[in-house]
């Protein structure tokens, strides 16, 4: 695994408070609390950004008209094969 070093430069207010917080949490290092920070806050972006991509994808069904659940099974089933058909059509019309 490769590894960078990065340089940061911070406030002695800010500094203090980072070591503070480094003794009141037991942690052995600044680095390993800074970097646990780190990786917090990017699993945060990454939920974040999750939560807007399944909002679009709600408003991508809403706007599609649903997921028409008031069909009959027969209806349904005959929406699925022909989506089914569509779908193998399309992904193997140049093998044969």
């Amino acid at each position: 695994m490769a590894v960078r070093e990065v340089s940061w430069k911070v406030s002695d207010k800010m500094y203090n408070e980072m070591t503070q917080v480094q003794k009141e949490l037991s942690f052995s290092s600044l680095k390993d609390m800074v970097s646990l920070a780190v990786q917090r806050y990017l699993a945060e972006i990454r939920h974040e950004t999750w939560w807007i991509d399944f909002r679009k994808l709600q408003q991508q069904v809403r706007t599609t008209g649903g997921f028409k659940l008031g069909q009959t099974k027969e209806e349904l089933i005959a929406n699925l094969r022909e989506q089914r058909r569509q779908i193998f059509e399309s992904d193997y019309e140049n093998m044969y």
